[in-house]
């Protein structure tokens, strides 16, 4: 038989409250989690897999089971317009966030690269700014947040672009330049991939950068629902407390 001495005894009597203690937090917790119900609409932009939507919506499953979360994919400007307006609860956004009534979690930098047909490589090899504004290039959708990278991009340098043909479908982008309609601005990852597949060309000079944001609006920060979904985002991305402050 094993009997414990009075150091054990006023351990165990120590580590019986510490367990009670615990369980009664793990309890709350458990109580707390159930008690978040409703549903969420959050808009997405660019493609799914890129913003993580799958994972971040089986996070959310599994974190608050009673909260049903719904998502729209629309154009970068329609998910401010749409958070302003009450339409959506939150939304990913690239670009800055100066709304006053809203509120940015920053989720990482994207790079956009400028791309051009395998028929252009010698056009663009060399090329200035102006050489390459007079080509032609595929517009992205006006409300887009590539159409404002690309605007922003040439605008730094007093030119405008000679926009020949029209996507409606930014996941389309890259399948015009591969077929020789003009250059287009394609995410980073993207463009390298198809850039090593010999698909397209690389104009080293046409690159600029955005913000990820995960956004919401400031007056809904103590939301229950909303508290809950940014601690998910906080944890799915992965942030360090700089930036998520």
């Amino acid at each position: 038989k094993i009997t414990l001495k009075r150091a054990g005894e006023i351990l165990l009597a120590e580590a019986e409250h510490v367990l009670a203690v615990f369980e009664g937090f793990a309890s709350k917790a458990r109580q707390i989690k159930g008690e978040i119900a409703g549903s969420l609409l959050i808009a997405s932009i660019d493609d799914a897999d890129f913003v993580r939507l799958g994972n971040l919506l089986a996070s959310l499953r599994d974190a608050l089971p009673l909260l049903q979360a719904k998502t729209r994919m629309v154009l970068a400007e329609d998910v401010l317009d749409g958070l302003v307006g009450n339409a959506f609860d939150a939304g990913f956004y690239i670009g800055p966030v100066e709304h006053p009534d809203l509120a940015a979690l920053p989720l990482r930098t994207i790079t956009y690269c400028t791309v051009a047909p395998t028929a252009l490589a010698a056009s663009i090899a060399g090329a200035g700014w102006r050489d390459i504004a007079a080509l032609p290039w595929i517009a992205a959708p006006h409300r887009s947040h590539v159409a404002r990278l690309l605007r922003e991009l040439f605008a730094r340098q007093g030119v405008l672009p000679n926009e020949a043909v029209e996507c409606d479908q930014l996941p389309s982008m890259l399948d015009l330049v591969r077929s020789g309609l003009g250059l287009g601005l394609v995410r980073e990852d993207l463009a390298l991939d198809a850039v090593e597949r010999g698909e397209v060309v690389l104009w080293p000079h046409g690159r600029i950068d955005g913000m990820l944001s995960f956004v919401y609006r400031l007056a809904r920060e103590n939301d229950p629902a909303i508290v809950g979904m940014l601690s998910v985002v906080h944890d799915h991305w992965q942030l360090s407390p700089r930036l998520a402050g």
